[in-house]
């Protein structure tokens, strides 16, 4: 029996409620924590909820109802009856070894596009504020001093409070850009993610909105922001203990967390959101060396920094190839879409177009 958008929306929908109200949203159960690393590292637990969703979301895959989730680095349906892939398949396959020089030939974008920028925003907002509560002193008799020190008691109580969320929102006054840029940022998140295979629960595009969500708020760390969150069944099973960690499961999380910073590159030429995406992905994997199994022996500077590139490399590829699915979905955030709308919008787009295993039904 075929689902209409409406009745898939609604599904998707009561995923959102569900994945926002459960008990697993905390700190301590959202952070892994081992004697031998020095910090936490911010990763999803097992979670029954989550775990139950991973169940639909493959249910829906198939039945052929999501004709593109996990199209990339995945199994076929056994619906479709094709025969398996002698292991993931990827934009590019080969070798994992991706030198700067290689990145550029293959992605044909410069390896600085797909390094975040500083914008120096702060050192020049800073000055102008500066520059202005001068000229409030010497107009109207206040101390300079003064004025200073409240400045930076109101952005620190900002920052503890509401995670600088009043900052932000002055900054998106000051650069309209801003919010589109965050939009894209985060649909390269949502859209790897999905076609990984790995069940999308929600985005946020505002540190408002994530101060408000269950998901979002419950992070390790004081500080949140806007964000995409996922669920890596396998990859939390691995964490766990309960099965050896893999290097697919590693590379999924690489492609997935260095999307943001291919689709940035990828819309504008240049990413300036991202940094700390790859700092994630650096503390991810430094705390995988007392673990790593099977997967990698130790995870030296040099070896992070090749998985870093060659996640970049997937990451542009697979939206190069996917463009139209990414576009839909970029429109759908941008209309205030929900998680149901915007699968629904990737789905729509991809059928519209032949993509994922659509071509080979």
């Amino acid at each position: 029996k075929s689902l209409t958008s409406n009745q898939l929306k609604s599904i998707f929908e009561a995923i959102e409620v569900a994945t926002v109200q459960s008990d697993e949203n905390t700190v301590n159960k959202r952070s892994i924590e081992d004697s031998t690393i020095s910090s936490a590292v911010e990763f999803r637990a097992l979670d029954k909820v989550r775990a139950e969703m991973s169940q639909l979301y493959q249910l829906l895959r198939e039945e052929g109802k999501l004709r593109v989730f996990g199209a990339i680095g995945r199994l076929p349906p056994s619906s479709l009856r094709l025969p398996p892939p002698s292991g993931p398949i990827y934009p590019t396959t080969g070798s994992k070894i991706i030198t700067p020089k290689l990145l550029e030939t293959v992605t044909s974008m410069e390896m600085m596009s797909l390094t975040p920028q500083p914008t120096n925003f702060l050192l020049y907002g800073g000055a102008i504020l500066a520059s202005l509560e001068a000229v409030v002193s010497l107009m109207y008799g206040i101390n300079f001093n003064l004025l200073v020190v409240t400045t930076l008691l109101l952005a620190l109580a900002d920052q503890i409070l509401v995670s600088g969320a009043v900052f932000e929102t002055a900054l998106r006054i000051v650069r309209p850009e801003m919010t589109t840029r965050i939009t894209k940022h985060e649909a390269g998140h949502f859209l790897c993610a999905y076609l990984l295979g790995c069940p999308v629960e929600g985005v946020v595009l505002s540190t408002w909105a994530a101060l408000q969500d269950g998901r979002f708020a419950g992070r390790a760390g004081s500080a949140v922001s806007a964000g995409t969150s996922y669920y890596d069944i396998d990859l939390s099973e691995q964490i766990a203990g309960l099965k050896p960690l893999t290097r697919d499961s590693i590379d999924r999380y690489s492609i997935i967390v260095m999307g943001g910073i291919a689709a940035e590159a990828m819309e504008y030429g240049r990413a300036d959101g991202g940094a700390g995406d790859e700092e994630a992905l650096v503390r991810f994997l430094r705390s995988l060396n007392p673990r790593s199994t099977n997967a990698v022996s130790a995870w030296t500077p040099e070896l992070i920094r090749n998985q870093a590139r060659w996640g970049a490399t997937q990451a542009v590829l697979l939206m190069k190839e996917y463009k139209p699915c990414y576009d839909a979905l970029v429109d759908a955030l941008e209309r205030g879409g929900d998680l149901g709308q915007c699968i629904v919008a990737i789905e729509e787009a991809a059928e519209k177009n032949g993509l994922g295993w659509l071509r080979h039904s």
